[in-house]
């Protein structure tokens, strides 16, 4: 294994990744409305998500992230490059593609559940969890429901080095796209 099939395995585990990368920063540009929590609070009078959460976010967030991933496979499909492809069938991706765009939608949610927990605000930061919730919920999904496709793309041969790069360059990507959207307006904090 020499640096560049590492380089390239990275590469690869971003690109089959992007469906799980995209949601939340497409959630910000088509959130508003209805919470998805309704507004409800917990016993202690907090809220379970927030006015950040919603419907309208989480559905245009998880359908740009199927879309994109179907942009993608066709892509590579004219490419001819079935590797760098979640599946050279379209209608098999599919459910692929779901778990990983919700997922990342759930683990977002997850988070500000776990904020609200521990007395954080919205907006506030919290180390790790924020850079990894949307990962950690996608793993949630993909992996028992997907697990053969995960361990054939993430964890055989040197895809494995691909996963641990995904895994690192996660809160660098996670840090420049909060600052554009800070930039652009749409995020309150630049984190």
């Amino acid at each position: 294994m020499d640096i560049l099939e590492i380089i390239m395995a990275i590469l690869r585990a971003v690109w089959l990744m992007v469906p799980m990368l995209i949601p939340n920063s497409a959630a910000v540009l088509f959130g508003g409305g209805m919470p998805v929590d309704f507004g409800k609070t917990m016993k202690d009078g907090t809220r379970y998500l927030g006015d950040g959460k919603t419907w309208s976010g989480l559905l245009g967030g998880t359908l740009s992230g199927v879309i994109l991933g179907v942009i993608q496979m066709i892509i590579m499909g004219l490419l001819n490059q079935p590797d760098w492809t979640i599946n050279p069938c379209i209608t098999c991706a599919l459910p692929i593609l779901f778990l990983l765009a919700f997922g990342s939608m759930f683990g977002d949610m997850l988070g500000s559940f776990i904020k609200r927990r521990v007395g954080r605000e919205r907006g506030a930061k919290f180390p790790i969890l924020d850079q990894y919730d949307f990962f950690i919920g996608a793993m949630i999904l993909i992996v028992p429901f997907q697990w053969f496709w995960f361990k054939v793309n993430f964890l055989d041969g040197v895809y494995l080095a691909g996963f641990i790069g995904l895994i690192v360059l996660i809160p660098i990507m996670h840090r420049v796209v909060n600052i554009i959207g800070f930039k652009m307006g749409k995020k309150d904090v630049p984190w």
